[in-house]
């Protein structure tokens, strides 16, 4: 099994990591596929800033920054895993990752840490259920994980799965 999982960095964003590693449990083969996109409205850059040659460094810090926790998560629960950092519009973006990491689902959070609370990750989130050519799990705030899947839990405790 091989998941593929967008994150921002943001609470619910760190739920659907969670949710992948309980899918990726007891299963020897599983690898998650950890990926963070920046774009200038990420980077809080306007259209008229003139780019300089120090946004991909200023990109990938924020990447790292934002990826730091869903790394962590994958660490402590023993789950392999790789990092993606990637530019560019971020749900076209997405798309363009599960073609070229083949995952067999994507799962992702429906909000995120976009400039009005939740439109950015929420509309990035249709868009790629409708045009994704694997499943799509969609994690909302607030929604009842398994007991298993919780945020910062450690990957031996909880329930078993069928």
């Amino acid at each position: 099994m091989r998941l593929l999982v967008p994150s921002d960095g943001s609470s619910t964003a760190q739920r659907a990591v969670a949710f992948a590693l309980w899918l990726a449990q007891d299963r020897p083969t599983a690898s998650i596929v950890l990926l963070n996109v920046q774009n200038r409205e990420t980077l809080g850059l306007s259209d008229i800033d003139v780019a300089t040659e120090n946004e991909r460094d200023l990109a990938e810090r924020q990447s790292a920054k934002a990826l730091h926790g869903a790394i962590k998560a994958c660490e402590e629960a023993g789950i392999r895993f790789e990092v993606r950092s990637e530019f560019g519009p971020i749900g076209e973006t997405i798309e363009r990752v599960a073609r070229d990491v083949q995952p067999d689902q994507i799962v992702m959070g429906t909000r995120g840490l976009g400039r009005v609370t939740g439109m950015l990750f929420g509309s990035t989130a249709t868009g790629v259920v409708h045009r994704a050519h694997v499943p799509v799990t969609l994690v909302r705030p607030g929604m009842r994980l398994p007991e298993g899947a919780r945020p910062g839990r450690p990957r031996n405790q909880g329930t078993a799965r069928p």
